[in-house]
């Protein structure tokens, strides 16, 4: 090969790599985000690939139909025009789970958690809308669990984290998409725009029953180890962005944005130099072995040894007619020496 023809595919292929990113991108932007009807949608799609497609191989060949590529641009900063337009909204006919906005505030020693959502679980996806707002005090805050729930592999878990007061209550948090009535939930197209963000407040007998009795998952509890102000100061962050989603409505994102990369990024804010970025994150459901290996878990035994104690799955189930759901999923392993335990704020 010539010096010339390298010379010439060096300055030509990462135009060339961007031309086909961008032209990959657009399409599946269109597709997934695009209000069209599916038909006009697949039209609009292919025909934005095709012309950005020979914008791309017209940079390589060198093509002296020089037209194609200034097409190529256009149709390009037309569909990020497009996309930048695209705004979230608090208005839309929202599935009933996600209905409310929960919002949580703190006032000195006073939390007040306003939609609390307690649902009567009836079904996978069908229950009796229970809406409730709660009052707790800040001082009462004790402790933290981390909730670990699989539905999809070992790779794919949705988190919960639960904060339990010194009255008994857990108040448990989980961030969720903000679907639309009718509309289901698609990883990628959790990457478009799809979907709002929605932070919901809830009872544990709601947001964790559904999973382990309704929903067939396979839950995990682990319980961290916080002192309470530590505690207090991870729960003002997830009262935060519930005011911040009051305030201005945020899009969901399957990468950035989701159930753990949410939560994650609000404890490196307050330990970020025990949190250093790790590809598990991405992974929901290896968070605990990263947990683990990371010290975070304490590792008197070999770490499935501690994830066998952590499942809470059948005695959810057996607890399916409890008065106190919270309590009776927690009945045999009160104690830290029987489930892995999650150190969290160990500097103080």
């Amino acid at each position: 090969m010539s010096e010339t023809l390298k010379s010439f595919l060096w300055r030509r292929i990462p135009i060339a790599t961007v031309l086909i990113g961008v032209c990959v991108w657009g399409m599946m932007a269109i597709w997934y985000r695009s209000p069209l009807d599916e038909t006009l949608r697949s039209m609009l799609a292919a025909a934005y690939f095709i012309v950005c497609g020979i914008g791309a191989r017209s940079v390589l060949m060198h093509s002296k139909k020089r037209f194609t590529l200034p097409i190529a641009y256009l149709c390009i900063i037309t569909v990020i025009s497009w996309w930048s337009s695209i705004d979230p909204s608090d208005l839309r006919d929202w599935a009933p789970d996600v209905a409310k906005r929960s919002l949580v505030t703190i006032k000195q020693d006073e939390i007040e958690a306003l939609n609390v959502r307690s649902f009567n679980w009836t079904g996978p996806e069908t229950g009796e809308a229970r809406w409730e707002n709660r009052y707790y005090k800040a001082s009462d805050l004790r402790t933290i669990d981390l909730f670990v729930s699989y539905w999809s592999g070992p790779a794919i878990a949705h988190t919960i984290v639960s904060f339990g007061f010194a009255d008994g209550r857990q108040l448990a948090f989980s961030i969720e998409i903000r679907r639309e009535r009718g509309e289901n939930y698609h990883p990628v197209a959790g990457f478009f725009k799809q979907y709002e963000l929605a932070v919901v407040a809830a009872d544990e007998t709601d947001v964790v029953k559904v999973r382990t009795n309704r929903r067939d998952e396979d839950v995990y509890r682990y319980r961290i180890d916080v002192k309470p102000e530590n505690a207090l100061r991870l729960f003002r962050k997830y009262a935060d962005l519930t005011q911040q989603l009051d305030r201005v409505p945020r899009f969901y994102n399957t990468l950035t944005t989701n159930c753990t990369t949410a939560p994650f990024a609000m404890i490196r804010d307050l330990e970020r130099t025990e949190f250093p970025f790790d590809w598990r994150v991405l992974a929901s459901g290896y968070v605990p072995d990263y947990l683990y290996d990371r010290g975070f878990i304490e590792r008197s035994a070999p770490f499935p040894e501690l994830r066998a104690k952590a499942r809470i799955t059948q005695v959810a189930r057996d607890a399916e007619m409890s008065p106190d759901f919270s309590a009776a999923i927690r009945a045999n392993t009160q104690r830290s020496d029987n489930i892995p335990v999650f150190r969290f704020g160990r500097s103080g």
